[in-house]
């Protein structure tokens, strides 16, 4: 099992949102400290040639933002198959949201109503075999959009 990483994103009400990042795989396991993967056990920096890009061939991946883990209100959700979140074979994963789907997120803090300043997002990977892996909880803050 691999603790989901966890990572944060701003989204800017009203422009186009896209993060792109790379899942690297090691033998060993590592941490990262001050910006540079180490080994947990020797706090060695790891060299280029034990990683190795995870091969998202054939998965799928699903997020459904929330105000908090277990809220029943979804407030976003991005999908492989919706054109949210897309894999490949060298291990990258990118979301994306057009401008016009940011603009339509309410600022504020009443999520029954769908408003929102902050929320999280699980991301779980679904391998052809069915297989599912919580691979990152991305925590997602809102700046709301002054010009329109």
């Amino acid at each position: 099992m691999t603790t989901p990483a966890k990572l944060k994103f701003t989204i800017y009400q009203g422009a186009t949102f896209s993060e792109r990042w790379q899942r690297l795989l090691c033998d060993y396991e590592i941490e990262l400290r001050n910006g540079v993967l180490v080994s947990k056990t020797t706090g060695a920096p790891v060299p280029d040639a034990d990683l190795t890009p995870e091969d998202y061939t054939g998965c799928t991946a699903r997020l459904q933002a929330r105000p908090e883990i277990g809220s029943p209100y979804v407030l976003f959700e991005l999908t492989t198959e919706n054109g949210g979140i897309s894999l490949d074979a060298e291990g990258n994963v990118q979301i994306d949201q057009s401008a016009a789907q940011t603009a339509l997120m309410k600022y504020g803090i009443d999520p029954v109503n769908g408003s929102w300043t902050d929320c999280i997002g699980q991301m779980e990977v679904v391998r052809p075999s069915g297989a599912v892996d919580r691979q990152y909880e991305i925590t997602f803050i809102l700046s709301q959009e002054g010009t329109v």
